[in-house]
């Protein structure tokens, strides 16, 4: 029988402004911040939702959330 290799958590998210997967993700716990960071449009947002147990999966999801939610103010 064959072993399934692990899944892993990415490092490098799906941008949702170009498509294209080149979101990185850095987190300053001390100063409770993170910023998210396309590599290819330079979209660019700061989360400020961080905490000792957040991971940059954790972000990814907040920063998505904000920017549906800012997408959806700017066409209202």
């Amino acid at each position: 029988m064959r072993r399934r290799p692990q899944k892993r958590i990415p490092d490098v998210y799906p941008c949702p402004e170009c498509g294209n997967t080149s979101i990185k993700i850095e987190l300053y716990r001390t100063n409770k911040v993170a910023t998210v960071k396309c590599g290819f449009c330079g979209l660019e947002m700061a989360i400020d939702e961080v905490n000792e147990l957040t991971e940059p999966v954790d972000v990814y999801g907040s920063f998505i959330d904000k920017f549906y939610d800012k997408r959806k103010a700017d066409t209202e």
